[in-house]
């Protein structure tokens, strides 16, 4: 068996993603990796996050979540930063 491990550096940016095996000790600057995790992103209280899409969207449990949610009318929207809400593509 194998274990995919993550190395933060001292801000808790993913620097590195390894596979080691399930003896590997593993040092203070390296966290198990439980929910995918991303190199340039960063661990905060217990989850990794890709990197922020957009400066207005927020950490919650893992995701990154708009200020405004999306439409929920099955049709396709993007995220407008400049006013703060969805576009209809």
């Amino acid at each position: 068996m194998s274990k995919n491990v993550a190395i933060i550096n001292d801000n808790g940016i993913v620097i590195e993603i390894n596979l080691y095996p399930d003896s590997y000790e593993l040092s203070s600057n390296q966290i198990l990796v439980t929910n995918p995790a991303y190199i340039g992103g960063d661990y905060v209280d217990g989850y990794f996050y890709p990197p922020q899409p957009y400066p207005s969207w927020t950490r919650n449990n893992g995701n990154w979540i708009p200020p405004i949610p999306y439409p929920k009318d099955e049709q396709l929207y993007s995220w407008n930063e400049q006013n703060q809400s969805w576009d209809l593509i």
